[in-house]
Formats: C-alpha cells, sequence, structure tokens
C-alpha cells in the first residue's frame, strides 16, 4: 500500500492552490468522519472527528462504516451540476440534504472497488437549498482498508469530461491489456503444444495470463469474492508476472546457473506462503520485499543480457530494451503529470500509465516471437525446398544407378547363360562328332553331319545374343523352323493369335524353348512323307499356347514316344514349366501341344 499513499501525498500537492482559482469546480479536502463498527444506512448521532481529505482507514477498521460530514457553503450555479471522486474504497454513497445522489453498491451483495474507477454522479438542482447545504458520504470499510480521495463539485461539462477521460486511461487501457494478453499468452500456449521443447512460448504464455489476472483487477468494478482474497490473488499474480518474465530471460539467454534459478522459486514461493497466510496490515511490507526482489533479479539479467547482446550483437536480446526504455518513460510520464497539476492551482491530476507499461512490453516481446517463429517458418520453408530439389536429384541419380545395374546384371546374366550353352555346345555336338567317327554307313554320316552343324548354328545362334523379348526371340526361332522344314522341301504354315508379350525371356529359358521346337522339328523332317506342317501361336490367360501339326502320312513322334528326341523334349519342358502333350490326329498325323506359363519364361533379377 505504500504507492497508494505515495498518490495521497501527491494528491495532497495537486489541491493546494484549489481554493484561490477561479476554476469550474469546488475541491471539499475538509471534513468530520465517524466510523461505526457494523454496516450501517442512517449516520451516527456521535462520535463524530475532524479529518482531511484524502482519507485511509486504519487496518483495524475492516468491519463497519465510514461516515463522512461536508458543510457545503453556496456555491455558484455553474459548480452544482456534479459531483467527482477520483478514488474510493469501498462502496460509495452519496447524500446532499437528506437525498441519495448517487451510489456504486452492488443488488448482488458483491464488493465495489474503487481503488481505479473513479466516481460520478450527476445532482439534480432541486437537491440543493439556499443555506445550510450539507454533503455526507457513506464509504463501507473493508480490507486492507477504507479510502476516499478529495469530493469536487463542479460543472457537469467540466467533470464528466475529466471522468471520461480517466475511464479511457484506466478502465479501458486495463479492458484492452487484459484481452490483448489473453490473447498473446493463448497463441504462444498453442504454439508450446506444438513444440513442447520451446519452453520460451510457456514460459511468455504463462506470463500474459498472470499479468491478464492484473488487468482484470484493475477493469472489473467489483470482487468476484471476497475482496481481501481477490486482492491477495492479485498481488500473487504480479509476483508470478515477475517470476515469468524471469524464467523467460533466464531461457532466452540460455543461462546456466542454477543458484540463480532456484533463487527465483524459492522467492515465489514465499510470496504466496506470505501472501495468503499475513495480515492485511503486513502486506505493504511482503510486497515491497518479494515484488523487490523479483525486480531485482530481473534486472539482473537485463544487465547481463545487455551485455551478452552488446557483445554478440544479439537482436534477440536488444530487442527487450526498447521495451523497458517504454516503461521508464511511462513513470516519468506519470511523475511529470503530478508535478503539472501540483504547479497549477485547481488543476485536476491527469490518468497515470505506469501500471500499463509491462503490457507495452508484453506486446514487444509476442512481436520478437511472432517475427523469431516467422523467420523459423520462412526458414524451414527454405531447407524443405532445397530439401525436395536435392530428393529429386538423388532420385534420379539413383533411377540412373538402378537402370544402370540392371543392364550390366543384365549383361551378367547372359554371360553366365553362354557359358552354359557353350558347355551344351560341347556335349552335344561333340557326341554326334564322335559318332560320325565310329559310324559306317555313309547316309547315317551325313545325317548326323547335317544335325550336328544345324545344332550348331541353333546354340551359336542363341548364345550370341542378348537378352530379348519373347515375341522377338519366338519369331526368330519360327523363321529357322520354316527354313529347315523348306530345306526339306515340306509345307508349312503359321498362324497366329492373340498379342505375344514384348516381356524380356530369360536366356536359359528361351535356349530351352528353341530345343524344344528344333527337336519337334527333326523328328517332323525325320518321319514325314510330304504333308503340311501347321504351327499355331496363342497368347491368352498369361499362358502361351504353341501347337505343332504334322498332317504327313509318315511315321509319327507318337508311335515312338520313347525314342527320336521324345525324352528330350519332356526334360526341356519341365525345365520351363511347360506342358507337352502328344495326340493323333484324325485325318493322319499327328500334333504336339505346349503350354508354357509367360512368367515361367519371363527374366527375373
Amino acid at each position: 500500500m505504500r504507492a497508494f499513499h505515495v498518490l495521497l501525498g501527491l494528491s495532497i500537492l495537486l489541491l493546494t492552490g484549489l481554493a484561490y482559482a477561479d476554476s469550474p469546480y469546488h475541491a471539499i479536502t475538509q471534513g468530520q468522519v465517524a466510523y461505526t463498527e457494523h454496516p450501517t444506512d442512517q449516520p451516527p448521532l456521535s462520535g463524530w472527528q475532524e479529518t482531511g481529505l484524502p482519507f485511509s482507514g486504519s487496518a483495524r477498521q475492516t468491519t463497519g462504516t465510514f461516515w463522512f460530514r461536508f458543510p457545503v457553503e453556496a456555491l455558484p450555479a455553474d459548480q452544482r451540476d456534479s459531483l467527482y471522486v477520483a478514488h474510493h474504497v469501498f462502496d460509495i454513497t452519496v447524500y446532499l440534504n437528506g437525498h441519495r445522489v448517487g451510489s456504486t453498491e452492488r443488488l448482488d451483495g458483491l464488493e465495489s472497488t474503487g481503488w481505479n474507477h473513479p466516481f460520478y454522479t450527476a445532482i439534480p438542482a432541486l437537491f440543493w437549498q439556499e443555506t445550510g447545504n450539507q454533503l455526507l458520504v457513506r464509504i463501507r470499510s473493508g480490507e486492507p482498508n477504507a479510502v476516499l480521495s478529495p469530493v469536487f463539485l463542479g460543472a457537469q461539462t467540466a467533470l464528466q469530461t475529466h471522468y471520461q477521460q480517466t475511464v479511457r486511461q484506466k478502465i479501458h487501457i486495463a479492458e484492452w491489456s487484459m484481452i490483448t494478453c489473453l490473447i498473446m499468452g493463448g497463441l504462444t500456449l498453442f504454439i508450446w503444444l506444438l513444440r513442447r521443447k520451446d519452453r520460451l512460448y510457456l514460459y511468455f504464455s504463462l506470463l500474459c495470463f498472470s499479468w491478464s489476472v492484473v488487468m482484470f483487477y484493475l477493469a472489473i468494478p467489483f470482487a468476484p469474492f471476497d475482496h481481501g482474497s481477490w486482492l491477495r490473488f492479485a498481488f500473487y499474480c504480479v509476483d508470478l508476472s515477475g517470476f515469468f518474465l524471469f524464467m523467460f530471460l533466464y531461457e532466452l539467454m540460455k543461462l546456466e546457473r542454477p543458484r540463480l534459478k532456484f533463487t527465483a522459486i524459492i522467492a515465489v514461493l514465499l510470496s504466496a506462503v506470505l501472501l495468503f497466510s499475513m495480515p492485511m496490515h503486513l502486506h505493504s511490507l511482503v510486497i515491497t520485499l518479494v515484488h523487490g526482489m523479483h525486480l531485482a533479479l530481473v534486472v539482473y539479467l537485463l544487465v547481463i543480457g545487455t551485455r551478452i547482446a552488446i557483445r554478440k550483437r544479439s537482436r534477440e536480446l536488444l530487442v527487450l530494451i526498447p521495451g523497458f526504455l517504454i516503461i521508464a518513460a511511462l513513470v516519468l510520464h506519470d511523475i511529470y503529470a503530478f508535478q503539472v497539476a501540483a504547479r497549477q492551482p485547481g488543476g485536476l491530476p491527469e490518468g497515470t500509465y505506469m501500471q500499463y507499461g509491462f503490457a507495452v512490453l508484453l506486446i514487444l516481446i509476442f512481436i520478437h516471437l511472432v517475427r523469431t517463429f516467422v523467420r523459423a517458418l520462412n526458414s524451414s520453408e527454405t531447407l524443405n525446398s532445397q530439401l525436395e530439389k536435392r530428393v529429386a536429384e538423388v532420385s534420379a541419380s539413383l533411377e540412373q544407378s538402378y537402370a544402370e545395374n540392371h543392364a550390366l546384371a543384365l549383361h551378367n546374366h547372359a554371360q553366365q547363360e553362354r557359358q552354359k550353352v557353350y558347355r551344351d555346345l560341347h556335349d552335344d555336338v561333340g557326341a554326334k562328332l564322335l559318332s560320325i567317327l565310329h559310324s559306317r554307313a555313309e547316309d547315317e554320316k551325313s545325317l548326323l553331319a547335317r544335325e550336328a552343324l544345324s545344332s550348331l548354328r541353333e546354340t551359336v545362334n542363341q548364345s550370341a545374343r542378348d537378352v530379348l523379348p519373347m515375341n522377338e526371340l519366338l519369331s526368330n526361332t519360327l523363321s529357322e523352323t520354316k527354313n529347315r522344314l523348306t530345306h526339306a522341301r515340306i509345307p508349312f504354315e503359321t498362324t497366329f493369335s492373340g498379342d505375344i508379350p514384348d516381356l524380356p525371356a530369360d536366356p536359359q529359358k528361351a535356349y530351352h524353348l528353341s530345343r524344344i521346337l528344333r527337336e519337334l522339328t527333326s523328328n517332323i523332317i525325320k518321319h514325314a512323307n510330304q504333308g503340311t506342317v501347321r504351327l499355331h501361336c496363342a497368347a491368352s490367360n498369361h499362358t502361351l499356347h504353341l501347337t505343332l501339326q504334322d498332317q504327313g502320312p509318315g511315321l509319327s513322334v507318337i508311335d515312338n514316344p520313347q525314342g527320336m528326341g521324345l525324352t528330350n523334349i519332356r526334360y526341356r519342358a519341365t525345365d520351363i514349366g511347360a506342358i507337352v502333350k502328344w495326340e493323333n490326329l484324325p485325318e493322319g498325323g499327328c500334333q504336339c501341344r505346349l503350354e508354357i506359363p509367360i512368367a515361367a519364361l519371363q527374366l527375373s533379377l
């Protein structure tokens, strides 16, 4: 309450020259006061004592009612319109010549608070008498004590204008400060919920919420519960604001001083214990001690922060200095306003702004946090764009590398298959040439030599190629079959149905398929007798169908399934997962059907 006593002293200096000024209002500073132990609606008949205004009751007089009696001499007509009181604690009721002029008493029973809420009321002209006017003021007492500042009677245009200015400067600023703190606190708390590791936003949101309670105390004209508890809670929120400001600065500067942090925690806990346990009349000592400790800690951090900011040229820390300079400027403004009012006889005190300087600092910090968040967001978007570009480049490089590796793998696989083919060539052709050497019949030698030559050509042709698509592989194989049958003077027809896929064929499976068709063609050449050979190719249901018909009347493969290469055909068909069926034709001859899964022929790495 020391700040209040200082304000009362300044008010006395302000009013020293009112009696000598020709002003549109009249100040009442002298009268009588009486106190009743219990609330009453009637002024006491005894116990009146002389008093002056401003008045502050004793800390022991907190349960009754104060009555003030002021004789009012004849006033000019332009000073009878209205009444104005800058400060009153608590409920105030004004009577003029027994008539009730105005009151702040609430019907819901809640206590009115007038420390930050001035009182103004118009006075009807018929309440005035020619002489012997008496003004009665009733003030309900409560914790911490009752207060009444000088009473002004004057012209409605002057006092009402001043009342409206005071309301704008005090009440409206407090309301907007409270709303602003709630908005800033809500936004930063939301950001903290998304970024739990960044405690700067948490401390700032708690700072805003605690200070919004202080602004709420100044904005509303009543106490939501018992005023003593309400005042203690408001004082503690001031301490919480100082504590969270300290923690914000501590986190912002990234300090590692556990003792300093521990001192701040002990101070805020001690504040809670003292404020809610000690008598109200000792609160001025508690407030001075605890508020001073938090202020000293904050100032200490600001000194450290200023040194760090200057040394490291940190804009994040330098941004706080203008905020405190603004607060200092507001305090100087208020002191200057009181001095000007004291030098002007009859002047009314202007509004004060020092209690709202903290809100200005919060706004500056909030702007800084928003700018920091926007810069981080822009930086994140830039890094994300660069990362996407880098990922695209790496993906393209990986795709190119994969294509190269795939081609290399195909080449290596083909080379391996060529080696297998060469081994088969050695076994097959070598065996036939050995038979030629031990054969006695010239015709048999000629036949075996031709077969060896054909087998050699077939094997070399297959091994000389890389991986081929299935349609191209089948086309090459059918072309060779046609050439062989044409040289043997056997008619050959080919038909297709469906689209043969262009998937890459496994070289080993392709080799087995060509050998199967080679064996079948060789059997037809050996046993056909001027019959027509037809080959039908079809692709359906993921299966390749090959049907080879021999319509000649000669000996066919169906008559001797164990000889003439049929065993080799079954063996190679098993390697490619094919189903082989031999059937006799009704008109003579036979046919061989192959059903080969396309997936079995496809190359897989």
